[in-house]
């Protein structure tokens, strides 16, 4: 994938399908469903669309990684903060199977 030509295809072919999704009005995952396409790939281009050019930078100074919120307070569990901006509060042993759901549908 590292032929400019390659590149250019793949991005137009994204770009032209997140346009289509701003139109729709159906929300992401329904609208990948509809027109058979990898969700996680859809948001991948969606925000390196909205990033522009050079936008890779900081998700490299940061490594992409997600911030835990350690603090060992038995009663209110972890907090888990994501780049996006969610926030989950409470984790703990007793639900740590939803969260990894949530996170799976992220």
């Amino acid at each position: 994938m590292s032929d400019p030509a390659t590149l250019t295809d793949l991005a137009a072919y994204w770009q032209q399908h997140i346009d289509q999704w701003k139109d729709s009005g159906l929300s992401q995952p329904k609208f990948c469903q509809a027109n058979d396409l990898t969700y996680h790939r859809f948001v991948y281009w969606r925000r390196k669309f909205e990033r522009g050019p050079g936008g890779d930078q900081a998700e490299r100074e940061s490594g992409g990684f997600a911030t835990l919120d350690y603090r060992p307070d038995v009663n209110n569990g972890l907090t888990l903060s994501l780049p996006n901006g969610l926030v989950l509060r409470g984790i703990r042993s007793d639900n740590i199977l939803v969260v990894r759901q949530l996170l799976e549908h992220l």
